[in-house]
């Protein structure tokens, strides 16, 4: 079993390429999901109302929160990393955040976008799964 952190990419994208929600629905019901607090952030951002927001909120509850918090020199670490490796702004804080997160936990980024491509190219240990729009 894999533990893993769906990055909010995934969760928006699913909705319109099959492919990609036949993924999701795979490790639902054969890995773990974790969250974290940037990741639920990032989801819930998306509400469109208080009720939106709320509904988003209880989706994020059925998923296990990540048990290890990065420290501030770990996020520093991830976002460091990719500054010397000449990624400079490659990947946004949340997915920094994100990353920290999985590192910590041992998990894999579930994502559709590349910022997650720029950080396993600088950081030793940090694994990722790009779903790509079919």
């Amino acid at each position: 079993m894999s533990v893993y952190i769906v990055d909010n990419s995934v969760w928006w994208k699913a909705r319109c390429f099959p492919e990609m929600a036949a993924r999701l629905r795979s490790i639902a019901t054969q890995d773990l999901i974790l969250t974290c607090p940037p990741q639920v952030l990032e989801y819930c951002f998306s509400a469109r109302d208080a009720a939106e927001h709320a509904e988003l909120t209880l989706a994020m509850d059925v998923f296990f929160p990540a048990d290890v918090h990065p420290s501030k020199d770990d996020v520093l670490a991830v976002q460091g990393a990719l500054w010397n490796g000449g990624y400079v702004r490659g990947a946004g804080t949340v997915d920094t955040l994100i990353a920290a997160y999985a590192i910590a936990n041992d998990a894999i980024v579930l994502a559709a976008g590349h910022d997650h491509d720029h950080i396993a190219a600088v950081v030793p240990g940090f694994r990722h799964e790009y779903l790509a729009e079919r």
